[in-house]
């Protein structure tokens, strides 16, 4: 996506000024053949049988391409069609929020979604589903829409509680834009759990793209901006594990991170610390190749968090590769492990950082727990205040920052740093006593 084996002196005079140009191409690329239906694999889908869905689509019309769409709306299609066919979606914008409850390929072109304050059935924990799309099935496939103005997330994919994950879920050459309508001050919720605030922090709704309880699944190659934040990946109703969230373009999502990686789930970890991955926790997932920028600059938002709400939850054995992050709130990779109690546990572990380009970040500046704060621009900033926590930083390039890499406090982080380069930092690594 970038060539990230370039660096060297020239790394030096990058500015966020070319990280702008850079986030404009790679927009233009994350959502290449949206609007054509190119790449989708499909081709002319009439003599597949697939249900096509068009503003002037009438019942019972031929339905064997756009001019002939046997449908209006896109939730009325999706009910109709087989387990595992295909929905066309033809050009035209649908105020609707529509939800996949069985397997389904689901294509747009030059299709727009736009989410309205009307729940589309339950979303269990999180109460009525109020996102743009809502997946509640494994083997779904999402592509080509502009997805805008839904209450809560853009597209959400959520497995139901205690009922193991929904896997096996695509969601690629999107444009997310303009959702979490719900989480953006001054709204107040509107009865979406998510969109409440949470102490000082705006509700985040969810973020653009959100996956709960869910595995083995692919986020690529969508242009999300404009949410309270981009990617979120929690476990509410169970682990969120083995996804990759790839050549995604997550920029200027003003309250919240642009990808963020919590654990939420207390009973991830056993009453003695042991991992519970049947249950819960996030762990085993890749971010790798995405362009990351102008996140969280009036909440607060890294480019990419890990972070452990309370005592018993879990997000670890995650990686992020080859990203270019830039010019958001907090730090540019952000780890927080919240103050626990004695006796209690928390696992931040075997989270890797490498090979990243990592620019001025840090906006805001970071107050952590209120013990420490770190208000300079810092590339990685990895933060516990009472649990041990070990993790890899290793051959990034850091630019333009007062700390390059930020670990404390106390001793509690062990870092294995390797192979990092610095340019115009300040402190490369700052350990906080």
């Amino acid at each position: 996506m970038i060539g990230f084996r370039l660096l060297s002196a020239r790394v030096r005079r990058l500015t966020l000024a070319a990280a702008i140009c850079i986030v404009a191409v790679l927009a233009q690329s994350a959502v290449a053949g949206a609007s054509t239906g190119r790449g989708d694999g499909f081709g002319d889908h009439g003599s597949a049988r697939a249900l096509y869905v068009s503003p002037s689509g009438i019942a019972g019309g031929a339905d064997r391409s756009c001019a002939s769409a046997g449908y209006s709306t896109i939730q009325a299609a999706v009910d109709a069609a087989p387990s595992g066919g295909t929905v066309i979606v033809c050009p035209g914008t649908y105020p609707e929020n529509v939800t996949v409850s069985s397997p389904l390929t689901l294509v747009g072109r030059n299709a727009t979604i736009e989410g309205t304050s009307t729940g589309n059935g339950s979303c269990g924990p999180l109460g009525p589903c109020l996102a743009g799309v809502t997946i509640r099935s494994s083997w779904v496939q999402i592509q080509g829409f502009t997805v805008t103005g839904a209450v809560g997330e853009g597209i959400l994919a959520v497995t139901g509680l205690g009922s193991g994950s929904v896997s096996h879920v695509t969601i690629t050459h999107n444009r997310v834009v303009g959702n979490d309508t719900g989480g953006i001050p001054p709204a107040t919720g509107g009865g979406y759990v998510e969109c409440e605030a949470q102490g000082g922090i705006p509700g985040d709704c969810g973020e653009g793209i959100h996956l709960i309880g869910v595995a083995d699944s692919v986020v690529s190659r969508n242009y999300d901006s404009g949410n309270t934040g981009g990617v979120l990946l929690t476990d509410e109703t169970g682990p969120t594990h083995g996804n990759l969230i790839e050549n995604n373009v997550v920029t200027g999502n003003q309250y919240d991170c642009g990808i963020t990686v919590p654990g939420h789930n207390p009973n991830a970890l056993s009453p003695t610390g042991t991992t519970q991955p049947t249950v819960a926790g996030v762990f085993d997932n890749v971010i790798r190749n995405n362009v990351v920028t102008n996140n969280g600059l009036k909440g607060e938002g890294a480019g990419v968090l890990f972070a452990d709400a309370t005592a018993g939850t879990a997000s670890y054995d995650n990686l992020v590769e080859h990203n270019y992050i830039a010019g958001n709130g907090l730090s540019g990779v952000t780890m927080h492990a919240h103050m626990i109690g004695p006796g209690q546990f928390e696992d931040l572990n075997g989270n890797d950082v490498v090979n990243n380009i990592i620019g001025r970040n840090n906006i805001d500046g970071d107050t952590l727990d209120g013990s420490q704060s770190d208000l300079q621009p810092t590339g990685v900033l990895v933060f516990s205040a009472t649990v041990p926590v070990s993790v890899t930083i290793a051959h990034n390039v850091v630019f333009d920052n007062t700390y390059g890499i930020w670990e404390g406090v106390g001793g509690n982080v062990s870092a294995t740093l390797a192979g990092n380069r610095f340019f115009g930092v300040g402190t490369p690594v700052f350990t906080q006593p």
